[in-house]
């Protein structure tokens, strides 16, 4: 079914007021999952709220919790999030860093003990709308690793997303936002809700051959994802997982202790300002030239149109908000369930959702 973002967003509202968010915490995360099922990435969107309650029945995620501001190191700073819910605590941080990026024209910023930050992407753009060009790397813990390294059957990390935005008018344009895994491992989660095989290429079985069944790594970590582009992706996932947890954290994939529902994230984050290397104008105008040098480039034999970084999220957004947003059955009843955990009327949640 497809329903309307602002009754999802309703909906994930109460569900994490359940979890006794306070208001500004709720509207924070609220947005931010809804958001991400506009840009098209399912995966991170309102179907996370299920594995964040049962973190917070485990005391593993802490509601309105207060991070720790580490003694600033010249222009490095570092933040712990103290297991908070990592959309608010990496908000918090990053306007913690951009105060030290507007003294030294650069602030490279940890953020450690997190909660899901779930979409990357949203964080760049959070920075373009304040003028500063941004580079994130962001590693999982808390549970056990995912995706195998280049040439092993056997998973070795986490999906490490990488997300990079310049900004060009208050926006990030073009922007960067990808899992180095072939795919974040919650459209195996969408896929095996509804009931769906997997491409060939996504996940690899227990004996590192290809499967189309998401139900054995999904139910029971069997198999792994892969990395995207083979050992090139892999590379850039272990540079991933030791910049944000050898380095920014104090936790990689490998050391951190396995949890039940246990997802973590550190993130290793760089703001630059760009009027450092010439006005904001001059900077803009390359950037654009260059963008719609790419943009109208002749497009190859069955493709309609090249796209940049970042145009399939606004393609994607436009055309839900026009059309709805579709969440299947079953995540809609995980949803319900997660509620009613929480002692609120499934009834109630049900008749929030606005069908299209």
């Amino acid at each position: 079914m497809k329903y309307t973002a602002d009754s999802l967003l309703a909906l994930a509202q109460s569900i994490l007021t359940g979890f006794g968010c306070d208001r500004d915490e709720t509207a924070i995360v609220a947005d931010h999952l809804i958001r991400a099922n506009l840009a098209g990435h399912d995966s991170h969107g309102i179907g996370m709220l299920p594995v964040y309650g049962m973190q917070v029945k485990d005391g593993n995620l802490i509601p309105n919790q207060t991070p720790e501001f580490l003694p600033d190191c010249g222009a490095v700073n570092v933040v712990d999030a103290r297991c908070g819910f990592g959309h608010r605590m990496a908000l918090l941080a990053l306007d913690h860093a951009m105060k030290t990026c507007r003294k030294h024209k650069v602030a490279v910023l940890g953020l450690r003990n997190s909660g899901h930050v779930s979409r990357t992407g949203h964080y760049s753009e959070y920075c373009a709308r304040h003028g500063l060009i941004s580079i994130h790397f962001v590693n999982v813990w808390g549970h056990a690793p995912l995706v195998a390294a280049h040439g092993s059957c056997e998973a070795g990390f986490s999906t490490n997303p990488i997300s990079i935005g310049i900004p060009v008018n208050g926006n990030a344009k073009p922007m960067l936002d990808l899992a180095t895994s072939t795919v974040a491992f919650g459209k195996v989660r969408v896929a095996h809700n509804r009931g769906e095989k997997i491409p060939i290429g996504w996940v690899i079985d227990d004996a590192g051959q290809p499967t189309d069944d998401p139900t054995p790594i999904w139910e029971n970590r069997t198999g792994a994802l892969t990395p995207f582009g083979h050992h090139k992706g892999s590379g850039l996932a272990i540079f991933v997982e030791l910049l944000a947890g050898a380095v920014a954290g104090k936790q990689t994939v490998a050391t951190g202790n396995h949890i039940p529902n246990g997802v973590y994230n550190n993130m290793f984050s760089i703001l630059i300002d760009p009027l450092a290397f010439d006005t904001q104008e001059q900077i803009e105008e390359r950037v654009l030239e260059f963008y719609e040098s790419i943009k109208s480039s002749q497009p190859a034999n069955g493709v309609k149109e090249v796209l940049m970084p970042g145009e399939p999220e606004l393609q994607h957004k436009a055309e839900r908000e026009a059309n709805g947003i579709e969440v299947d059955s079953e995540t809609v009843e995980q949803l319900i369930s997660i509620g009613t955990t929480f002692d609120q009327n499934g009834s109630e949640l049900r008749s929030l959702l606005e069908q299209v």
